[in-house]
Formats: C-alpha cells, sequence, structure tokens
C-alpha cells in the first residue's frame, strides 16, 4: 500500500519558478515511494488556506502533504501537521494527531 500526498504550492512564493516547485514535488513524491493524488495551488487571496488543504488531503485520502520548501508552509505548518505528516526537501514534520502518532506511514 502506498502513501498517498498531495503538494502544496504558495502561487506568490513560488512566482515565476511554479514548474521548479511542481517538479521539486514530483520529485520528493517519487523518492519517498508516495503518490501524488493532486497539486493544490494558494493564491494570496485564497479563502481559508490550511482549511482547503487539509479538507483536499482527507478527503482525497492522503496522510502527507509534499511542498518545495519551508515558505510554503511556515504560515500553517502547526494546524497542517494536526491531520497530515509535511515533506519538504529539507524538513519532515510528523503528523502530531493522537490517531496516527507512532504510526506513521
Amino acid at each position: 500500500m502506498t502513501v498517498k500526498a498531495i503538494g502544496l504550492l504558495l502561487l506568490d512564493v513560488s512566482g515565476p519558478h511554479l514548474l521548479r516547485d511542481e517538479r521539486v514535488i514530483t520529485e520528493l513524491a517519487d523518492q519517498h515511494g508516495y503518490t501524488l493524488l493532486r497539486l493544490v495551488t494558494i493564491k494570496h487571496d485564497t479563502f481559508m488556506p490550511t482549511v482547503l488543504i487539509v479538507a483536499t488531503a482527507r478527503n482525497l485520502g492522503a496522510t502527507t502533504v509534499i511542498a518545495p520548501s519551508v515558505d510554503h508552509i511556515k504560515h500553517n505548518a502547526r494546524a497542517i501537521a494536526i491531520a497530515c505528516d509535511l515533506i519538504t526537501p529539507t524538513h519532515r514534520i510528523p503528523c502530531t494527531s493522537p490517531d496516527r502518532r507512532g504510526g506513521m506511514s
């Protein structure tokens, strides 16, 4: 059984490097053996972005959110980590949910 993941891109952070950031997410998913289900893109005016990220992950059955850098998750990391593991090229933040603690995929 493979771990399902979604990618997260903040368009304001990616700027002109959107394709590079998408590639980083895809490569991280491949390196970790995750099935990448969808890329969630967040703009500066996205309504309730943390809810959107977590709801998308839950609706798709994803247990991991992959971002191309910490800058894409820094404001939402604690809230997202309640529901999902977070992966970037330099960080791994495990899910803090009591339901998943100790049983990370």
